[in-house]
């Protein structure tokens, strides 16, 4: 994603989806579980240990799709703590830029 399309805007609902992502996606495994013990009896250890790196793995691409944007002027990291900083104002330590608002 180009730096100049990133907004205060989308970097909010992007951080929904993750809030969002962390209990939905829990309970996704918990109802897969279920449904493979009322379908197949006990559920193997593979598969609650695939369920947990699934769940990680989208957790933190998730996040790292964001925390790993870039200043379009200078090139530095802007979001190094996204999903849990301020969004109020997002400025580049470095240069100064300041992620424009955008439209919600």
């Amino acid at each position: 994603m180009a730096g100049a399309s990133l907004t205060l805007a989308r970097l909010r609902r992007d951080r929904l989806m993750i809030w969002c992502w962390l209990p939905l996606g829990g309970l996704a495994m918990f109802v897969v579980v279920k449904v493979w013990h009322l379908v197949a009896g006990e559920p193997p250890q593979a598969l609650y240990s695939t369920l947990d790196v699934l769940w990680i793995a989208v957790t933190f691409s998730l996040i790292w799709r964001r925390s790993s944007s870039r200043c379009p002027r200078c090139d530095h990291r802007l979001l190094r703590a996204f999903p849990w900083m301020s969004l109020k104002k997002v400025q580049c330590g470095v240069c100064g830029y300041e992620i424009p608002e955008g439209r919600n």
